[in-house]
C-alpha cells in the first residue's frame, strides 16, 4: 500500500516512514508538513491512503480538506491522526469521507493494519476508542453495490475481525493482534457469517471487500 504522511511534526513524520514500512506492506511515498502542501503531494503521487493529522498549519477546516482530497480522481481513503479522541474529530472526519480514526499514541503495528484495512475499503478506528466514534463512521460509509446489507450489523469487534479476515490472517494471528482468545476469534467468525449469511471466510471477505465470488458462498469452507 502506497502511503502520504501528513503532520506538522516531522520527528513524527519520519517515526512513520521508517516503522510503516517494517510491517512488509505499507510503503511511505511522500510526507506533508501543511493543509495546502498536503492536497499538492496527494494530487502529485496518487497514494493508496493518507495518513491525515487533525490540526495543522493552513487548515481552515479538516472537513472541507477531506472533502477536497476525496474529490479529485483516484483519490486516496483518509486515516485521521490525532493526539486524542473526540466524538467531534470523529465526525468532522467522517463527514469528509475519511475511513479511519488512529491515536498516535497506538502501536505502530496498529496503523499499518488501519491503512491496510482503509485500502481495502473497510474502516479501521483505535480500538480503545468509544463505539460512537466507531458508529459515526460506520453511518457515513457507503454501501458498495455488490455488499450485504448485513455488513452495517456488525459490531464493532466482528468489524475488526472480518478486515483481518480479508487480509487472509489466521484465526490465531487475529487472536494474538486483538488480544483475544482464538476461540473467540472463531465465535466470532460463526456470528459474521450469519449476518452476511455466507459459509466460508473468503466469502466473508469478498463481502467486506464489496466483490462478487467467484464460487458459491455457501460452499462449505475446507
Amino acid at each position: 500500500m502506497r502511503v502520504v504522511v501528513a503532520d506538522d511534526h516531522e520527528m513524527f513524520r519520519e517515526m512513520l516512514r521508517l516503522a510503516l514500512p517494517r510491517s512488509g506492506t505499507v510503503q511511505v511515498v511522500g510526507e506533508a508538513a501543511d493543509g495546502l502542501e498536503v492536497r499538492r503531494v496527494t494530487a502529485r503521487l496518487r497514494p493508496d491512503v493518507l495518513l491525515l493529522d487533525y490540526q495543522m498549519p493552513h487548515m481552515r477546516s479538516f472537513t472541507a480538506l477531506v472533502q477536497q482530497i476525496r474529490a479529485e480522481a483516484d483519490a486516496p481513503q483518509v486515516v485521521v491522526l490525532s493526539g486524542f479522541g473526540s466524538l467531534e474529530v470523529a465526525l468532522r472526519a467522517a463527514e469528509g469521507g475519511a475511513r479511519g480514526y488512529v491515536l498516535k499514541s497506538t502501536r505502530l503495528a496498529a496503523v499499518a493494519d488501519a491503512v491496510c484495512t482503509v485500502a481495502r475499503g473497510g474502516v479501521w478506528i483505535d480500538p480503545s476508542l468509544d463505539r460512537k466514534i466507531f458508529e459515526a463512521f460506520q453511518r457515513t460509509m457507503p454501501r458498495a453495490p455488490n455488499q450485504p446489507e448485513g455488513l452495517h450489523g456488525l459490531t464493532r469487534r466482528e468489524h475488526e475481525v472480518l478486515a483481518q479476515v480479508a487480509q487472509g490472517i489466521s484465526n490465531q494471528e487475529i487472536a494474538r493482534k486483538l488480544c483475544i482468545s482464538e476461540q473467540t476469534v472463531k465465535t466470532h467468525l460463526t456470528r459474521i457469517f450469519a449476518k452476511l449469511d455466507v459459509k466460508n471466510r473468503l466469502a466473508a471477505a469478498l463481502a467486506f471487500l464489496g466483490d462478487r465470488p467467484a464460487a458459491d458462498p455457501h460452499a462449505p469452507s475446507n
